[in-house]
C-alpha cells in the first residue's frame, strides 16, 4: 500500500500524507468552509505538485461541510476521487448527501482498508 510520508496538524484537521492519497480527519465541531479548503489545497499542491492523488475522509467526528466546498474541490485538477470512512449510520447518511455535490468518483466505506484499496484502484484506471 501507499507509504506514509508525514502528518500535518492544523487547528481544524489532521492530514496524513501518503504517496498516493491523503487521509483527512476533520476535528469535532468544525464548520468546514472555503477558507479551510484553501488551506488543504495548499497542502495538496505541496505534496502532490505533479501527480494525481486521492482523498480519504475519516469521518470519526461530527462536523459540518459547506456543500459549495465539494463544487470547488471538484475543480482541483489532480484530485481523482474521495473515499469516506464512515463510523456510523449518521456519517454514512451525511456522506451520501454530500456525494451529490462532487463531480468525480466518491464512495463510502466502513473500513480504512476498503478506502485505500478503492482509492488506489481509482488512480490506476
Amino acid at each position: 500500500m501507499s507509504p506514509h510520508i508525514t502528518t500535518i496538524d492544523l487547528d481544524f484537521v489532521q492530514v496524513e500524507i501518503n504517496e498516493s492519497f491523503a487521509i483527512l480527519t476533520i476535528r469535532e465541531g468544525t464548520t468546514f468552509d472555503l477558507p479551510k479548503l484553501g488551506s488543504l489545497f495548499d497542502i495538496f499542491n505541496e505534496f502532490y505538485p505533479d501527480k494525481e492523488f486521492g482523498y480519504i475522509s475519516d469521518r470519526k467526528f461530527d462536523y459540518s461541510v459547506n456543500p459549495t466546498c465539494y463544487l470547488e474541490i471538484s475543480n482541483h485538477q489532480r484530485l481523482r476521487s474521495i473515499a469516506v470512512l464512515c463510523h456510523s449510520e449518521s456519517s454514512l447518511q451525511t456522506a451520501t448527501f454530500e456525494k451529490a455535490f462532487y463531480k468525480h468518483p466518491f464512495e463510502t466505506f466502513y473500513t480504512l482498508e476498503e478506502c485505500k484499496a478503492w482509492t488506489l484502484n481509482n488512480l490506476q484506471s
